[in-house]
């Protein structure tokens, strides 16, 4: 058996409709499996003009059901002479049964008076009209509407419903839309028909001119626009979210190939690329060496070619790009540095102040930086930087809010015609990177600096006045910006102290008297929240997460060691010795989980076996060792050192009784002990290494 169900509408959002879909089938979904309906799998299919879902081996009826209520113990629900109790009467009553029907069932706990009940399942088509209307009644979008004297509210008006169970119509009624076998074609191209059959529907859906699987036309507009729309020297830029997008946006798609005037040339490449992807949803043209085109496509919702629409979207672009050139133009009459002043009256955060706030506490961490670094020949730059890599915002460009994607590259390049040099036009591009997940990382050393004093100020300051991520609550993007941190210092391979200088962050805030939160109890927060970030991509990156939490656990502050020790680890744990070492680490461990080594020293003399005296010569001869190995990072030889120790620990375990009658003898083994482990855990918590298989 198989369910057909199309919800027919107004053209849908283009971001909905991937989401909604999801949304639809796992509501479905959960919805069968609470009436207890089994099928094999639900498939989706969107346009911007319907939202359809298709259920494969569905059963017939429901499955029949045995229901057993629980009632009071026996000797609750009856007295000493076997007369049943008021409280037995009671839950009779409850179920709607005689006491004679109550039926006594044997537990761990006991008997238990009970009543049991068979449910015969009910015809799946029967269920299915109920089923369907609390589907639509229930779906919720980022936005939805009302229309007409209509109480529902979705994204866009509902107009039609096309329901079958295998080929006979699923009745249900929504507001005077009644449900039936009737559907429409492409809103130009294709007409109302009726499917008789589910196989018949999606044969007259595509004749209809209308591609319901999302995938297909997907593929389709890529290869169509690689087949159609570029020459042998050209390359159509065919970035995959504009793709997803113009995807939900047609039914059919056709690409058309438009043209405008070189003269707009003039305009940096990237400026005249954003409007043409942003604003008019159009595939820029560019030459094999990456040089842009007077050239775009557009995907028209239609199955051919059309001069009207073709000389419609080149009248538009040309006026888009007008603008660009327009911003671009002003904003070279005056130098960028001219900009700064005007950040003043740019707020960044109504408690941190204005962007202008921020940019001189950015200037204040990148000192503390070019002297953590020995950065002084680059000082002049990564200063100057700082300084202007925010004043591109006031910009005609980005300030019209025209083109905030072009954050930075503007800056950049209005940087350059100003006179600056390009290590710090460069810097000024770079210091937004990385922007997203697996964006490139800036390069040269102005926009390294940059771009992590301008995330470390967001963090810290944002912490700093309360405003700290919650679920799905992240105004200032702080998992962004702490994953670029760390992102832009493992790149780089900076040795930078990451709590210092989280430390001067809230000292220079404290010093600006914007600091809210308590300094302490906030310093701890935000390495918190920095080590689960840290924790989060170091697994993506491939690691263990018990080897990653190890790390973390002794140390966080230099991220560049904390790498190093994740691969010694990684590659320690393939050794075939490694779950010995691990079950003799945890069995010291839990020797040790209730003492307290304050006030004790180890006192040589209460050694009363000789292999007291030899671990002791052991440990402090592996300890010279390994304190040379940590000092030169050597991290994989440190751990294969403290491998030689296995045996003499066996043998001491074999041969000692920690836990002496005599007090004194007793602590001093356990402080031998502990000293020991403290070895075996300089770098990592070796204690939360699971063992492997």
């Amino acid at each position: 058996m198989r369910l057909l169900f199309e919800i027919g509408m107004e053209e849908l959002p283009a971001r909905f409709l991937v989401q909604t879909l999801k949304e639809m089938k796992n509501s479905l979904a959960n919805s069968l499996n609470e009436k207890r309906v089994k099928f094999k799998n639900i498939d989706i299919f969107g346009t911007p003009r319907r939202l359809v879902v298709l259920v494969n081996g569905m059963a017939e009826k429901q499955e029949d059901l045995d229901i057993l209520n629980m009632g009071p113990a026996r000797q609750i629900a009856y007295n000493e002479n076997g007369e049943i109790s008021r409280a037995g009467l009671g839950f009779a009553k409850s179920q709607n049964v005689e006491p004679k029907d109550l039926e006594l069932i044997s537990t761990p706990k006991g008997e238990y008076v009970a009543v049991k009940r068979f449910q015969k399942g009910e015809e799946t088509k029967a269920l299915l009209p109920e089923l369907l209307k609390e589907l639509v009644i229930e779906m919720t979008f980022p936005k939805s509407m009302r229309w007409g004297e209509r109480k529902l509210r979705f994204a866009r008006p509902i107009q039609w419903f096309l329901a079958l169970f295998n080929d006979e119509v699923v009745e249900f009624e929504i507001e005077e839309i009644k449900s039936g076998r009737v559907s429409r074609g492409h809103r130009f191209f294709g007409s109302i028909f009726e499917a008789n059959t589910i196989d018949e529907y999606f044969s007259k859906i595509r004749e209809n001119n209308v591609i319901i699987d999302i995938d297909e036309r997907k593929n389709l507009i890529r290869e169509m626009i690689e087949k159609n729309c570029q020459g042998m020297e050209e390359k159509v830029l065919i970035e995959k979210e504009l793709l997803d997008e113009v995807t939900n946006l047609v039914e059919y798609p056709f690409p058309i190939v438009g043209t405008f005037s070189s003269d707009f040339l003039e305009v940096p490449q990237e400026a005249l690329i954003i409007s043409m992807q942003v604003h008019q949803r159009y595939f820029p043209v560019l030459d094999l060496k990456g040089k842009l085109l007077p050239k775009f496509v557009v995907i028209r919702n239609g199955i051919e070619f059309s001069e009207n629409v073709l000389k419609g979207n080149e009248k538009v672009l040309s006026a888009r790009l007008a603008d660009a050139r327009f911003f671009y133009q002003e904003d070279l009459k005056k130098p960028l540095t001219e900009n700064v002043e005007k950040l003043k009256n740019v707020v960044f955060q109504k408690d941190l102040g204005t962007i202008y706030d921020k940019i001189e506490r950015m200037q204040k961490l990148a000192d503390y930086l070019i002297d953590e670094l020995k950065l002084k020949e680059n000082s002049g730059n990564i200063k100057r930087t700082v300084e202007l890599c925010k004043a591109d915002l006031v910009s005609n460009m980005i300030g019209e809010k025209e083109f905030t994607k072009l954050q930075g590259f503007m800056g950049a390049e209005y940087a350059l015609k100003s006179g600056e040099n390009e290590f710090v036009s460069k810097g000024i591009e770079e210091h937004y990177y990385p922007r997203y997940q697996g964006d490139k990382l800036p390069k040269g050393i102005e926009g390294i600096i940059t771009g992590i004093v301008d995330r470390i100020d967001t963090l810290c300051g944002c912490f700093g006045v309360g405003i700290i991520p919650t679920g799905s609550k992240d105004p200032f993007a702080l998992r962004r910006a702490t994953l670029g941190i760390i992102n832009i210092v493992l790149g780089a391979k900076l040795e930078i102290n990451l709590e210092k200088l989280i430390e001067k962050s809230l000292d220079i805030l404290e010093e600006g008297k914007v600091l809210i939160s308590n300094k302490e109890e906030t310093k701890l927060e935000i390495i918190e929240f920095l080590k689960q970030r840290m924790l989060n991509l170091f697994v993506e990156f491939g690691n263990s997460k018990d080897i990653v939490s190890a790390v973390l656990d002794k140390s966080f502050e230099n991220l560049v060691d904390v790498e190093l020790k994740i691969k010694a680890l990684e590659e320690f744990i393939k050794l075939d010795r490694f779950n010995n070492l691990i079950s003799l680490i945890k069995r010291v461990a839990n020797i040790l989980k209730d003492f307290d080594a304050i006030n004790l020293e180890l006192n040589k003399k209460l050694f009363k076996e000789e292999i007291e005296k030899e671990l002791y010569a052991e440990t402090k001869k592996v300890e010279v060792v390994v304190n040379e190995l940590i000092e030169k990072k050597q991290y994989v030889e440190y751990l294969n050192t403290l491998l030689t120790m296995e045996n003499i620990i066996n043998r001491y375990f074999s041969s000692v009784m920690i836990m002496d009658e005599n007090e004194e003898i007793k602590n001093n083994r356990l402080l031998q002990l502990n000293e020991m482990n403290a070895l075996f855990n300089r770098i990592v918590n070796l204690n939360l290494i699971d063992e492997k298989n």
